[in-house]
């Protein structure tokens, strides 16, 4: 027989839970809004902890508190990190849904404890009904959920539902109808060493979840123009930089072009810089829309912009700059933003380029060249032409 007492052991537990939902709460605070679902994660193991402070003082206060509100304040916490990550991953909570469900399972159990009395209804019962919420939330980090920590909480919980269905059915034959919750045995030892295992590494898991955000949201801060959307110039030039060791080595071919809004500074000077602003969103979408999936956009500063095109000769990127500039030209302008047109210079790396300044400068010489010929148009440097 095991030697570990339980309420010992449901009273580490509770503290153990405390510490984490505390910290999911303090850390909240410090993580970027735009981070959802750590308000839920945070009650999560307070609840579950809140439903040990009512386990250990079983014999003290009324055993149909225990049951129904301890055994709720469960299914309510392990909900509300289903609900935390739901709005981690932007997906609706369905409070309703899972209110009637709580509802169904405590109604059970109310009936298992005054009309039939069964300890082992009870417990399957409500290991069911866990069971069904960490199924519903391995199924959402799955799908959702990139990177070790999702991977981790997944694996956590699904091995928290084998243990939910095996204390379940086992109890079935290992316990009896009046048995206590607290009685000494290897199963519900085990039991409630996985249930608290399982709250430590679900909080652990689902805070890693938010640091992977964090972390990923200050990568693309780095990377990408806070405006636009598009890359940020350092980001594309050493993209441009990996093409050009691609050309030296393998030959491999590329292309750029280099776009800039026509009458930029009189949308300015006429509308505002919000206006401006907001021109040059709507510009990124557009040109976004026409490019091809390998294509990168980046700002390359003002109201330019630079398009690194792997693995395409000058023609092929003739084509591509031809449909941006039909793209932006032909569509609605979002009011109050006005209608606009770029104009466009493109060049391909060619024999005799030592660095990515050399192909950069003849697509802007053909970009003075668009603009000097009346805008709206796109022009190619000729290949086989080396500006020093």
């Amino acid at each position: 027989m095991p030697s570990l007492d339980l309420r010992s052991l449901a009273a580490m537990s509770g503290i153990m839970a405390v510490v984490l939902g505390l910290v999911l709460l303090g850390v909240r605070a410090n993580f970027p809004a735009s981070i959802r679902g750590l308000r839920y994660w945070g009650l999560a193991p307070l609840l579950c902890a809140s439903s040990t402070v009512l386990f250990v003082l079983s014999g003290v206060l009324p055993n149909w508190l225990l049951v129904l509100a301890g055994n709720g304040l469960l299914m309510v916490g392990f909900a509300f990190f289903l609900f935390g990550s739901q709005r981690f991953f932007g997906q609706p909570v369905a409070w309703r849904r899972w209110g009637m469900v709580a509802a169904g399972a405590l109604s059970l159990m109310a009936v298992f404890l005054w009309v039939q009395p069964d300890y082992r209804l009870r417990v399957l019962v409500f290991t069911s009904t866990l069971a069904l919420v960490c199924v519903v939330h391995v199924r959402l980090l799955l799908r959702h959920g990139q990177g070790f920590s999702s991977r981790l909480a997944a694996g956590v919980l699904a091995a928290q539902v084998l243990v939910l269905v095996g204390r379940g059915v086992s109890s079935l034959w290992l316990d009896s109808a009046d048995s206590d919750r607290f009685a000494p045995s290897l199963a519900q030892t085990a039991y409630l060493g996985a249930f608290s295992f399982s709250v430590l590494l679900v909080s652990v898991g689902v805070l890693l979840m938010a640091s992977e955000r964090v972390r990923s949201e200050f990568e693309h801060l780095a990377t990408h123009d806070s405006l636009t959307g598009a890359l940020a110039r350092r980001a594309l030039l050493e993209l441009a930089a990996m093409e050009m060791q691609r050309w030296q080595r393998y030959q491999q071919p590329f292309a750029v072009f280099m776009l800039d809004v026509d009458h930029f500074k009189q949308i300015n000077d006429t509308h505002g810089h919000l206006v401006g602003d907001a021109v040059l969103r709507d510009l990124v979408t557009q040109v976004r829309a026409a490019l091809r999936g390998a294509d990168r956009l980046g700002r390359y500063g003002g109201e330019e912009f630079l398009v690194l095109m792997p693995g395409t000769d000058l023609a092929a990127a003739q084509v591509v700059a031809e449909r941006v500039a039909a793209t932006v030209r032909s569509a609605a302008p979002q009011a109050p933003a006005p209608h606009c047109t770029v104009s466009i210079g493109v060049a391909a790396v060619q024999a005799g380029d030592a660095t990515f300044e050399l192909l950069l400068a003849r697509a802007d010489a053909a970009l003075y060249q668009a603009k000097s010929s009346g805008r709206d148009r796109v022009v190619v440097a000729p290949a086989d032409v080396v500006l020093f």
